[in-house]
């Protein structure tokens, strides 16, 4: 399915938040010289660079390796060909991290999050990493929405189902909106090329951008009270 033109506020907020986090090792003091050295770089253990990754971020984790092919990209979690509105719908919900290509060096702080046999090219995880499901990075979208809407499901008190098909719809009047924005903009410049700023129609064209403003305003509350799910035991 094709995705749908959308407006410029639906694009805005379809938009993906990556996260690049970086384990920075330091310098150690040598204190029997006086002198510094570099801390050799290591791997820390599995739990220990999730939590790192997590921070303080209690939403459960999208974690997303890159490789050669897919470097500087979103491939790996979003469709070339299909619509990706539900999936980045789903991923507001998530951390959403994006690792380096050479993540599976064996010294990278964050090697041991993958198998080092058939490692994945990303995972769905609760935040405490009780919940963790590896995909390949050829999933369908079928595959990859099961497995955020499982792990949403553990994390969330409201179903995220419910609230994606009401945010499809919010999506379409934001579009409806802009359309209505643009035509009257466009309708307001013309009259004041026409008759001038004294015209007696600048007024109500004036009124009716303020009422699609108004109108925005409202729908952009009704999104952020369907994106509180609510985490579970709060």
């Amino acid at each position: 399915m094709e995705a749908p033109v959308r407006g410029e506020t639906a694009r805005d907020i379809l938009k993906l938040h990556w996260d690049f986090p970086v384990f920075q090792g330091g310098n150690e003091e040598l204190a029997q010289t006086g002198s510094f050295a570099k801390a050799r770089r290591q791997a820390l253990p599995k739990d220990e660079a999730l939590r790192f990754i997590a921070g303080d971020d209690p939403r459960p984790l999208v974690v997303v390796r890159e490789c050669g092919w897919c470097e500087g990209s979103d491939d790996a979690l979003l469709s070339t060909r299909l619509d990706n509105d539900k999936t980045i719908l789903l991923s507001h919900w998530f951390h959403v991290v994006k690792l380096p290509n050479h993540v599976l060096q064996d010294d990278h702080p964050f090697s041991n999050l993958f198998d080092d046999d058939e490692p994945a090219h990303l995972f769905v995880a609760t935040a405490d990493g009780e919940k963790e499901l590896p995909l390949s990075g050829e999933q369908s979208q079928t595959e990859l929405w099961n497995a955020l809407s499982e792990v949403l499901d553990l994390t969330y008190e409201d179903n995220p189902e419910r609230a994606v098909q009401r945010i499809y719809k919010l999506l379409d009047r934001f579009d409806e909106l802009d359309e209505a924005d643009a035509r009257l903009h466009a309708k307001f410049s013309e009259e004041l090329e026409k008759r001038g700023p004294k015209s007696s129609k600048l007024k109500r064209i004036r009124k009716d951008i303020d009422k699609v403003e108004s109108e925005r305003e409202d729908v952009r509350s009704q999104l952020e009270k369907l994106r509180d799910l609510g985490l579970a035991g709060d």
